[in-house]
């Protein structure tokens, strides 16, 4: 790690960040020290913040829990995304981009992340198991608001679009392998749901039911004839889906030929019963089908290519450091699976 030129003495910045007192059985005292990690323009990165990363990622559903210690290499990119996160606010408040304009927005992520889980009590619970508090995930929401209006406005939207316009048919015809719809099959479909917490009992009546719907088609009775007869079964449910080919139950359909039919079919959600309407090959796309998607493509990557220009900018200027031996210490991080 460089540390810039005109960064002040790295000892002005050893220090204790947080003291909080924890009382005992006993009423004797115990400190967490919250150690101070890294520094950007005078400002702390904490021991705290930098777990909360690993915990706040679980909450949100994006990796799987730690089996393991996080390798050096995991932690060192964690903190990296932390310093870049704290650089880009701090630009976006020279221009004006603060989390006072921004509550609204982190009362909705925060409500949506709520209907992640069953009910408000199974949230709070895995915030207190997680060891976080709804003020540090608050803060994060509120950061990752203000991190990405600022990319957008900064990088996003300051893409010519003339040039995209130039670059995107260029971008087809090189790849145009990229573009090919895949084969589908369409299929009238009739499941009999099956709740993964069945019973054993419950399960065999299910299998019972479609093998006597399967029974009523095979004598020759129309599937809405069907629809009807079990429109107040709420386990039922009757509809026509379109899949991929190469999908497992897609796979299944596109053995059979128009109008054919193959059920029950074991599924993950109970029993199937499907004929087949049609199949449709693969083809090759056309320009104007994925002309938008092409360009969001090119203006990501111009983007994304300009901030990383940007960012190393910002760390070559900006006043920032890490205290390799409080960061080295940092250990026994414990993330628990939300399940």
């Amino acid at each position: 790690m460089k540390t810039p030129k005109h960064l002040l003495n790295i000892g002005q910045y050893i220090a204790f960040l947080l003291f909080l007192c924890v009382g005992n059985a006993n009423a004797n005292a115990q400190i967490l020290i919250d150690s101070v990690i890294a520094v950007v323009d005078g400002k702390a990165i904490a021991q705290s913040e930098f777990v909360n990363e690993f915990r706040i990622e679980v909450i949100i559903g994006k990796p799987k829990p730690l089996l393991h210690e996080p390798t050096a290499a995991e932690k060192q990119a964690y903190l990296d995304r932390i310093i870049s996160r704290r650089l880009v606010l701090q630009a976006a408040e020279k221009i004006g981009i603060t989390a006072v304009d921004h509550r609204k927005q982190v009362a909705e992520r925060i409500a949506e992340i709520r209907t992640m889980f069953s009910s408000d009590v199974a949230f709070h619970n895995i915030l207190q198991k997680q060891e976080l508090e709804m003020k540090a995930l608050e803060k994060w929401v509120s950061d990752k608001i203000i991190y990405d209006e600022y990319y957008t406005r900064q990088f996003v939207r300051t893409v010519d679009s003339k040039e995209i316009d130039e670059l995107a048919p260029q971008y087809f015809e090189a790849n145009k392998a990229q573009f090919i719809a895949p084969a589908t099959v369409t299929f009238r479909s009739v499941l009999i749901a099956v709740t993964p917490d069945s019973s054993a009992k419950e399960k065999q009546s299910a299998k019972r039911l479609a093998e006597q719907i399967n029974s009523r088609l095979q004598q020759g009775e129309t599937f809405e004839a069907i629809k009807q007869s079990f429109k107040t079964e709420k386990s039922i449910r009757f509809n026509s889906l379109t899949l991929n080919t190469d999908t497992q139950l897609g796979t299944t359909v596109a053995e059979l030929k128009p109008a054919e039919r193959k059920g029950p079919i074991s599924v993950p959600e109970g029993y199937r019963i499907v004929e087949l309407v049609k199949k449709t090959p693969e083809r090759q796309k056309q320009y104007s089908e994925v002309k938008d998607d092409i360009a969001n493509l090119i203006r990501h990557n111009k983007a994304e290519k300009a901030f990383k220009e940007w960012l190393t900018r910002q760390k070559a200027e900006e006043p920032w450091y890490i205290l390799e031996d409080a960061f080295k210490r940092v250990s026994g991080i414990k993330i628990e699976s939300t399940k």
